[in-house]
């Protein structure tokens, strides 16, 4: 726009300027009129086709009258055009503005001439001041905030080849790497959302001209000069603070070496090495055995680290920058999109390393899936990684990439399609999956089978990369996944009646539903968990509880344990049929299937407790709708029949199951409302007791067994109380408390 303290523009003949410097005010009817008179009097100059003219003075001539904010109003610049115009100066549009905190923001140069920074003869406190204002910026740049604005503020990390001290070299070339290492594990797993993380690098090149090897040969050799130093000062304090430095360094090579060893492509651009892949692509156990004792190491420094933070250069109060040397943070405000910047405040130093001692603690556990051979056991492994540690995306990426490293291929190694031919073949043991059957080598059923999975197998792939994405996301993402389960149970219900129609008469296994059931159990897993992710989001209101509930008890649950038992009892048939001498010694089972057993056993139980679970609140929930304990809200403003659609319309395109239309649920309701409210209490009790008998029962039960039991026990104790009579007269609505589990709350009513 015009400015009166810009250069004279140039502006085509007979063009009408209709810009003027801010639009919070309307003119008034006098300063109208002399704008009107402006814009007739550029209107009147002489037209020409391919002739520019200065109108500058002229413009300014016009627009004299006008006070600051007015604008001139035109039939091709009203108050759209004006709201969306950027305007040049504006501290909240232009990114050139420096909002007068920085006159002239620091660069390396300018910061070197003016001896601002120093390049040697670094004190250990002023090293250990920058390093962990470095890690400050690292932490909040994985919190979501761009590189620009945070790691990119310190002036060592713009040209680290200049920077004289070893030290402070090695360090500045290490965290580039680091970060390069960050970013390419986030852009490979691709989980993540604009809200999780910026992976834009504005064309720093991050030291590409130096390998990470090289990076932890010059980290090792800054740490044998401070070991010297350290033994040759006599100085007590000097020394703690060079320990101190050293602690550093050697968290930072330690760091990267754990990162190296785990990036699947250790050489050139993943992007065009999918071919080379299989060879370089998961670190063997050996090597994740010496990752993660580096991993060990780091975890021991970072805490000797969270000890010493005092020993560094603090940041001045009151000011942006995280330390008083070493960073300017407006040197790359120019590169920020000209949109209304994001107010970015750096980490606390020891919230920073807090949050690094987490991140290696769940890396660690991240590492685990190497363990994880199946795509059952790694999709149950990231499901409970995700509950367990809610995870950042640093983590949360790395399982992703260790198990999928290029392209299809598990570990890099084996195709998806063949992982997830022996998860079916684990599940349930399809006779055209079994080597001792005709259908095994037959190529029109092998050519079936194949195709059925080239085809779906995008649909277990983006499975996987859910469990990935933040807890929210993860929610969404399902929804639109169920719409593909739609398409994936017709495949699979077609391929089994086709592989039964070639089984041959004379055969004793039958080719019914194998398929099927497979896909239908894992369908039923991924609705459940979208309804019990509502729960934990806390997405329903309290009087919407029911209906949750009535769908994960009376169907979900249910049909999950009906899956695996079914599944359980096609596996017994099988190796029945494949055993002649199995009806005399009934007792001599296959090891095999005694353990496949044993795990089965584990899940059933698991879910049956769940289907318990959730019968408990279903029917405590309608004994407090029977006492008018729970609000709901007014018709005028309410539809139950609107929202019961919208919170199941992810389930209505699926055939199986078959989704529960809003009738039935009116009908069970009605049915089971006219029961008196201290028989609903007790049967909740029952159900609630029951739950906790089945997660009692089996042996080794994890933490969230535990913590399922306690609540199982809790309201227990609550439903007995309220079918004894406590509370009769009170018509308080009962309280949700959901901090002892994320999905299953403990009921509470107060007199």
């Amino acid at each position: 726009m015009c400015d009166q303290s810009s250069e004279a523009e140039v502006l085509p003949q007979g063009h009408q300027n209709e810009e003027s410097e801010n639009p919070s005010h309307p003119p008034s009817n006098v300063e109208a009129e002399a704008a009107a008179a402006a814009v007739a009097t550029v209107g009147q100059m002489e037209p020409c086709a391919d002739d520019w003219n200065e109108i500058t003075a002229q413009f300014f001539d016009c627009v004299k009258d006008l006070k600051l904010g007015e604008l001139v109003h035109d039939s091709t610049f009203g108050l759209l055009e004006a709201m969306s115009a950027i305007e040049m100066m504006d501290p909240k549009m232009d990114a050139g503005m420096s909002c007068n905190r920085e006159a002239t923001p620091l660069t390396f140069d300018t910061a070197v001439e003016t001896g601002q920074i120093k390049l040697n003869n670094l004190l250990a406190k002023e090293s250990i001041g920058i390093i962990d204002a470095v890690y400050s910026c690292t932490v909040s740049w994985l919190e979501g905030h761009s590189m620009a604005q945070t790691v990119l503020t310190c002036l060592y990390l713009h040209k680290p080849n200049r920077i004289e001290c070893k030290t402070m070299r090695s360090f500045s070339i290490a965290i580039q790497k680091i970060i390069n290492l960050i970013r390419n594990f986030i852009i490979r797993a691709n989980v993540y959302e604009e809200e999780d993380f910026q992976h834009s690098s504005f064309d720093y090149n991050l030291s590409e001209e130096v390998t990470e090897t090289k990076a932890m040969n010059m980290l090792k050799a800054a740490e044998e000069e401070l070991i010297k130093k350290t033994k040759d000062t006599e100085d007590e304090r000097e020394r703690e603070e060079l320990q101190a430095l050293l602690a550093r360094v050697r968290f930072t090579r330690l760091l990267l070496h754990s990162l190296v060893g785990m990036y699947p492509l250790k050489q050139g651009n993943w992007r065009y090495g999918q071919e080379v892949a299989a060879q370089t692509a998961v670190p063997l156990k050996t090597e994740m055995i010496d990752i993660v004792k580096s991993l060990n190491g780091a975890l021991e420094l970072a805490q000797a680290i969270e000890k010493t933070i005092e020993l560094g250069t603090q940041p001045v109060e009151g000011s942006d920058a995280p330390n008083p040397m070493g960073f300017s943070m407006m040197v790359n405000q120019r590169l920020l999109p000209p949109t209304f910047p994001r107010s970015t405040k750096i980490k606390d130093r020891q919230l920073s390393i807090q949050y690094l001692t987490e991140l290696i603690q769940r890396i660690k556990h991240a590492c685990k899936i190497a363990n994880c051979t199946s795509y059952h056991a790694a999709l149950n492994f990231l499901m409970d990684f995700n509950k367990k540690f809610t995870p950042c995306l640093l983590s949360r990426s790395i399982p992703q990439t260790l198990y999928l490293p290029a392209g299809r291929l598990v570990f890099g190694v084996k195709p998806l399609i063949e992982v997830l031919k022996e998860s079916v073949r684990a599940f349930i043991a399809p006779p055209a999956l079994r080597p001792d059957n005709p259908l095994y080598n037959n190529p029109f059923a092998i050519n079936c089978i194949n195709s059925f999975f080239e085809y779906h197998e995008q649909t277990f792939y983006s499975l996987f990369a859910i469990c990935g994405y933040n807890r929210a996301r993860q929610r969404d993402h399902l929804g639109l996944l169920l719409l593909n389960f739609a398409h994936l149970q017709d495949g699979a219900e077609r391929v089994d009646v086709y592989l039964h129609s070639l089984t041959p008469r004379s055969e004793n296994s039958r080719h019914l539903a194998c398929f099927g059931t497979w896909v239908f159990y894992h369908c039923l897993r991924a609705m459940s968990f979208y309804l019990l992710a509502g729960l934990e989001l806390e997405l329903y209101s309290v009087h919407e509880y029911l209906y949750i509930f009535w769908y994960l008890y009376q169907y979900l649950f249910s049909w999950i344990v009906s899956a695996l038992t079914r599944a359980e009892t096609f596996l017994a048939e099988q190796e029945y049929a494949a055993d002649p001498k199995a009806a005399k010694a009934s007792q001599k089972k296959p090891k095999s299937k005694k353990r496949k057993t044993k795990t089965d056993v584990k899940e059933i139980l698991f879910n049956e407790a769940m289907e318990m679970l959730c019968g408990g609140y279903y029917k405590a929930l309608v004994g407090f709708y029977k006492e008018d304990r729970i609000p709901e809200p007014l018709p005028l403003f309410d539809n139950e029949q609107v929202r019961f659609e919208h919170r199941f319309a992810p389930f209505a395109n699926l055939s199986t199951p078959p989704p529960m239309p809003y009738s039935e649920f009116r009908q069970m309701k009605f049915i089971m409302i006219q029961s008196p409210a201290t028989e609903l209490y007790a049967a909740a009790a029952k159900h609630f007791h029951e739950a906790r008998m089945l997660l009692e029962t089996f042996p080794n039960p994890d933490e969230e067994w535990h913590d399922i039991v306690k609540v199982a026990k809790t309201n227990y104790v609550m439903m007995n109380l309220l079918a004894s009579g406590h509370s009769r007269q009170s018509k308080q609505p009962p309280e949700f408390d959901f901090s002892c589990h994320r999905y299953f709350p403990i009921i509470k009513q107060r007199k």
